[in-house]
């Protein structure tokens, strides 16, 4: 999946036609990729409740059947960008706990003597080559991954979001893609704190840019007005999504219509 996603986006701005046979190919390492670690944690399908709703409330489900449709669909250019950066760091977690142990047996006993001298503040050990790419490919994706996560929740809202729903406006991307990716949001929003972080972010920004005192003059009226709306009705919609009642006690609150 790595290797496509990249070839897919250092081919892409120099013409479509060549970089788009990598976009599936890239789509159908996440869709086996997935696959294997949902079997490897639910194993064979049940055909039960129970079951069903232990995969719905799963990310690498939520995520398996995203790649699904996007795969279903002809290639959209942004939509990669998550699953690349998941699969850099699965790929690096896999050569440092795998492969490179696997090749080199005795680096695991090098790293943790290095640790271990780290924390007592002594001096380093001399360990090998094979041991100094593992730790630092450790220490690599112990830096950056949270960070990581981080902007690639802000990319799947602010983003992807954004580029499939003005795609469908303007017929470049099928109508259904808002569709389909509103709910994969809506189910991430529901059970994901870091997506729910990113939707804060987003909405802090743009209520920095586009609303009284910090936005700048030059914002027409309307478009605040209209911002505001929309901010006000997703609030309310997020609301709902974590905690069902809420939806049922605005309308007792609301006044009876005549």
């Amino acid at each position: 999946m790595l290797t496509c996603g990249l070839i897919y986006y250092v081919k892409r701005p120099f013409g479509s036609q060549g970089a788009n046979w990598y976009y599936p190919k890239a789509l159908l390492g996440a869709l086996v990729s997935y696959a294997i670690v949902v079997y490897k944690t639910y194993g064979p399908p049940q055909a039960n409740l129970a079951f069903a709703h232990r995969l719905i409330v799963d990310e690498n489900v939520e995520y398996l059947l995203l790649a699904l449709y996007w795969y279903s669909s002809r290639p959209i250019f942004v939509t990669l960008v998550p699953f690349v950066v998941f699969s850099l760091f699965h790929v690096l977690t896999y050569a440092r706990s795998v492969l490179i142990p696997t090749v080199f047996p005795n680096i695991t006993q090098e790293i943790e003597r290095a640790r271990r001298a780290e924390q007592q503040q002594a001096t380093m050990p001399a360990i090998s080559m094979p041991a100094r790419v593992s730790k630092f490919l450790g220490d690599w994706s112990t830096k950056y991954y949270s960070p990581a996560l981080r902007e690639v929740g802000v990319w799947e809202v602010a983003v992807i979001c954004v580029w499939v729903s003005v795609g469908a406006l303007t017929f470049q991307t099928p109508f259904v893609a808002p569709l389909v990716y509103l709910q994969f949001l809506r189910m991430r929003y529901a059970l994901s704190a870091p997506t729910r972080a990113a939707f804060r972010r987003v909405r802090a920004w743009l209520d920095r840019t586009l609303t009284p005192p910090m936005a700048s003059a030059n914002v027409p009226g309307v478009v605040t007005d209209s911002y505001i709306r929309v901010r006000d009705i997703l609030v309310k919609m997020g609301d709902t999504i974590m905690d069902p009642n809420a939806r049922q006690q605005q309308q007792q609150q609301q006044p009876p219509r005549n």
